[in-house]
């Protein structure tokens, strides 16, 4: 039986992100949204404020959500992830390719690649930062918006 993971940063989570986890949902049925962390970035939202924009987001579903702080293969071993999801852009495609050989490599959970939707192609957790930053309306990128703006006004003390 198939179980996926879902792996992200998600700082924040974006209407596409919910997208791709909701129709990882109908393909699997057995999913799992993992908040992993990725040592090169510096992330504006902690694991737990992510975590609960998730959840909201997620209100209705029975789609758990975790925090891990180590590599998603060893999550996939551990966890018995059959199937790693990963949205992807038009310009995802390289960096996610070169992520799913070096995952395959280490267990056998297989990467499938879900193509954003055209609506979503343009949107992403760097442009919801940066429209925060600029105060603008967010609520046709995120699926918490008044959450996601309470937490960066937390987070940066706006």
């Amino acid at each position: 039986m198939a179980k996926a993971i879902l792996p992200g940063s998600y700082d924040p989570v974006t209407k596409g992100h919910l997208d791709i986890i909701l129709r990882a949902k109908q393909l699997y049925g057995d999913v799992t949204v993992g908040i992993l962390f990725n040592p090169e970035k510096e992330y504006l939202f902690t694991p737990e404020q992510k975590k609960a924009l998730l959840e909201k987001a997620l209100g209705g579903t029975d789609i758990p959500v975790i925090i891990w702080e180590g590599m998603l293969f060893e999550l996939c071993v551990r966890q018995g992830y059959t199937h790693i999801v990963k949205g992807v852009r038009r310009g995802d495609m390289e960096y996610e390719t070169q992520m799913a050989e070096y995952n395959s490599a280490r267990c056998q959970a297989v990467t499938v690649m879900l193509p954003a939707k055209e609506e979503y192609e343009c949107i992403s957790s760097t442009l919801v930062r940066e429209r925060l930053a600029r105060g603008e309306d967010i609520t046709s990128l995120c699926p918490a918006p008044y959450m996601t703006e309470d937490f960066y006004a937390q987070n940066t003390k706006v």
